[in-house]
């Protein structure tokens, strides 16, 4: 992949300057709007799920619980959505010439990637104003990341390449991704789940990546470096498939899309 990847690169930069440009062009407030999604999804779980419903928060302030939440659950979602389609809305380019199609899914996802880390920056000064200290613990956000962002490829590889052959990906995926967003803990904690619920939450890799950014930036607390352990294994392996998964059709990409 990084060999195909860096023959490539000055392709897969202009492709991400041409995403940027596509999105943000004739917006008022550009890359703002990175902020405004989460922000505005934080204030409405505040309301419904913290007011209304009074779900606990083990003791976090609701909005620093919810909103570190959706930082990872919004890049995720963000991107699946995007890269659904990334592949056939490129049918004219994919039919002409060669390049490694990944790139195309790639690019797409690095625009949300941008996203991600100015939700980071937020995120960091609501620690700096509920008064949560920065501890070593913290740069555990680091990997869990890169955890995030290689699930998160995976699954945009698969359900696009999928989706070329069935356009019923497409028409799937907002049920899917509603059914995946109550399967993550984002609104409410692991803790408050019997232990059986807890193994099949479990199952899915963004209930560890959420609940463990919370636990590193919001209670402290470090990792348990076994299950960080298994579960980094298991997102590499589930890559490594998907990747292979998208070389095997790619081939005939140009022949069905």
């Amino acid at each position: 992949m990084l060999k195909r990847l860096t023959n490539f690169r000055d392709l897969f930069f202009v492709f991400v300057w041409r995403e940027l440009l596509i999105r943000y062009k004739q917006t008022a407030i550009g890359m703002l709007w990175a902020l405004i999604q989460p922000l505005s999804m934080m204030i409405l779980f505040v309301v419904v799920f913290g007011l209304v419903l009074n779900i606990t928060t083990n003791g976090c302030p609701r909005a620093l619980f919810y909103f570190a939440g959706l930082v990872p659950w919004t890049f995720f979602s963000a991107s699946v959505n995007a890269s659904i389609n990334s592949l056939t809305d490129h049918r004219d380019l994919i039919t002409k010439i060669y390049f490694p199609r990944e790139i195309i899914i790639f690019s797409r996802i690095s625009v949300f990637i941008s996203d991600f880390f100015i939700s980071i920056v937020l995120l960091t000064g609501m620690l700096f104003f509920y008064k949560i200290p920065f501890t070593l613990n913290s740069l555990w956000a680091i990997p869990l990341s890169a955890l995030l962002f290689l699930f998160t490829a995976s699954i945009c590889l698969l359900f696009g390449t999928i989706n070329v052959y069935y356009r019923d990906v497409r028409l799937a995926s907002g049920f899917l991704l509603q059914a995946w967003f109550f399967a993550s803990p984002v609104f409410y904690s692991i803790d408050t789940v019997s232990l059986k619920m807890k193994f099949l939450l479990f199952l899915n890799p963004l209930t560890y990546i959420i609940e463990n950014f919370r636990r590193v930036l919001i209670e402290e607390r470090g990792i348990v470096p076994w299950q960080f352990a298994v579960e980094t294994g298991f997102v590499i392996a589930f890559f490594i498939i998907a990747y292979k998964f998208f070389i095997h059709f790619e081939r005939s990409f140009a022949d069905v899309i």
